[in-house]
Parts: C-alpha cells; sequence; structure tokens
C-alpha cells in the first residue's frame, strides 16, 4: 500500500488546498477562538495525509480504493467523489475535540473514523471491480456528512 510520505504530490495537493481549510476554519469562530489556525491545519494534514485511529491517510486509502476499481468511468466518477469526502471529514475533524462532530473512535462518539473505515473497507471487499459497492459506501458517509454539517457548497 502507498504511504503518503512516498508520494509527494499528495502533500503539494494537499498544501495547495490551505486557503480553502483557512477559509472554512474562519466561518467557524467559536473554534477558532479556541483553536489557532496552526494548530488545525495540522490535524488536517495528518488525517488527509498520515491518517489515524487504525486507517491509512484519506488519499492513501481513497487511491487503495480506485486500485481496485477496473472500469474507468467509474473510477473518473469515484476520484472526485473521495476527494471532497475526504476534505470534508478532515475540515471537521481537525477541529478542537470540543467544537467537533466526527470523532476518531466509537468510545468518543459517532460517526467516527473508525467506522467509516471499516465500511469503506467492507465495501472495498465486496467490490466486483465496477465501483459500486465503493461508491454506494461513500455516498452513505456523504449522506452523514450532509445530515451533520449541511450539504457541501
Amino acid at each position: 500500500m502507498p504511504e503518503a510520505h512516498d508520494a509527494p504530490d499528495y502533500i503539494a495537493l494537499v498544501e495547495s488546498w490551505q486557503p480553502d481549510f483557512a477559509a472554512a476554519y474562519a466561518r467557524d469562530e467559536r473554534n477558532a477562538r479556541r483553536q489557532p489556525f496552526g494548530e488545525y491545519w495540522r490535524w488536517v494534514k495528518a488525517y488527509l495525509l498520515e491518517g489515524g485511529a487504525g486507517n491509512a491517510g484519506w488519499l492513501v486509502q481513497s487511491a487503495t480504493l480506485l486500485a481496485a476499481v477496473r472500469d474507468s468511468a467509474a473510477r473518473a466518477r469515484l476520484a472526485p467523489l473521495l476527494e471532497e469526502t475526504g476534505r470534508r471529514i478532515a475540515g471537521e475533524w481537525a477541529k478542537d475535540s470540543a467544537y467537533r462532530r466526527i470523532y476518531s473512535t466509537f468510545l468518543q462518539g459517532r460517526p467516527n473514523l473508525v467506522e467509516w473505515g471499516r465500511v469503506l473497507q467492507r465495501a472495498a471487499n465486496r467490490d466486483k471491480g465496477d465501483g459500486q459497492a465503493i461508491e454506494a459506501a461513500v455516498r452513505s458517509i456523504v449522506a452523514e456528512l450532509d445530515t451533520m454539517l449541511g450539504p457541501a457548497h
């Protein structure tokens, strides 16, 4: 499985997203009063690049999921969905623990990264290479995000 530190393009990609995350950070004034942007940004990058709670970083997870999809049209449809989903999760999970609505483990609360990691792994195991099981799993996570955070812009 590839690691984020083996893929400098992942690092550059995440760094290119910093202005978007800075804007999202600024919109949550309550969290911004409690958590400096540098700390928030460090957690965003950790989630996307390094992972946690027993899962690889989101970008590595996404690449692994996409590599199992043989259908090129499905891969093309899934790639931006996975990217946007990971960005939404990172932006919420990176907040101070007093204000985040996505947790690391089931012991902290729900929804959490461990459950979502398991959902994706089960989907990957049953996917037939057409991406349908993976897409359904990602869309179920998106539905939870939409309920919790409102639809993506």
